[in-house]
């Protein structure tokens, strides 16, 4: 088993922190991640993630509009981290005083399975602190997956998000552009990746979208409804950012939807098909 891997890095920018403040990056296979860590990691979702919308309460009681979009450890494990010999979970802690225990301020879940004869690596979560948005903690984060043996060789990476910004950091773990995305290489792999994904929430997602729908007249371009109802005033805003800057090729999102990025890899071609997971 690789052992593990602990990038450090100086952070002059933390919010309300000396100059020796300094950011560590952790990675953790899945069969290795502490209770003490997950439950961290759920309370940064619940803290951070976001508020539910008002069509909320058609998914669940507990699902109340207005209120924080909450997380439990339990629910968190069975969404990523339910094959945990093929997840790594890659989390960001600032040190601001040595005495004391380091804060978590960011994590990404991610996992590994095969498709066909390529290996798709997908975010299934990707959560930063709201006091350090716009430091490129959430690029770092999908970064250090790299030096993880597990994504050392994907094909492909994707993930659902309501987030115009996640979709960007993915785009640039890919090398690539999220103005340029290969909207082809998406309608035509979108629904095999999702059916082979060894995760249910993928499995069940209905894809959504011009690239997918004959008779689609929203505007929707690639998303998928997930029913994930997370008020969506906070992502718009970034949204509107990016398409006044013409950064932008993925058009709206509707509630209950996600979008749905799918980049290849560079210079991952014509390889072995290793041992994966596919769906059972």
């Amino acid at each position: 088993m690789q052992p593990p891997v602990t990038p450090r890095v100086t952070s002059p920018s933390s919010p309300n922190s000396p100059s020796k403040t300094s950011l560590e990056y952790r990675i953790t296979v899945g069969n290795e991640i502490s209770d003490d860590t997950l439950n961290a990691c759920a309370d940064l979702f619940s803290s951070n993630y976001g508020i539910w919308s008002q069509q909320a309460s058609t998914v669940s009681k507990y699902t109340v509009p207005g209120k924080n979009g909450k997380m439990t450890s339990a629910r968190l494990w069975a969404q990523c981290v339910s094959h945990p010999e093929h997840t790594v979970l890659v989390t960001c802690y600032l040190q601001v005083d040595p005495l004391k225990n380091p804060r978590l301020y960011g994590h990404a879940f991610a996992t590994v399975w095969s498709y066909g004869k390529k290996r798709v690596g997908w975010v299934t979560q990707l959560v930063v602190d709201k006091q350090v948005h716009q430091h490129y903690i959430a690029t770092q984060l999908l970064q250090c997956l790299k030096f993880h043996a597990l994504f050392s060789d994907v094909d492909i990476v994707g993930l659902v998000s309501s987030h115009p910004a996640a979709c960007n950091t993915l785009a640039k773990f890919a090398a690539t552009n999220i103005k340029h995305v290969d909207l082809g290489f998406i309608r035509e792999h979108a629904s095999g990746i999702l059916g082979s994904s060894p995760i249910s929430y993928l499995k069940a997602a209905q894809l959504r979208g011009t690239l997918f729908e004959d008779n689609c007249d929203n505007s929707t371009i690639s998303s998928a409804f997930t029913k994930f109802y997370v008020d969506h005033t906070e992502p718009l805003a970034v949204l509107s950012h990016y398409k006044e800057k013409d950064h932008w090729c993925l058009d709206k999102l509707l509630d209950g939807d996600e979008f749905l990025a799918i980049f290849p890899m560079p210079n991952h071609a014509n390889k072995p098909n290793p041992k994966t997971p596919t769906a059972s």
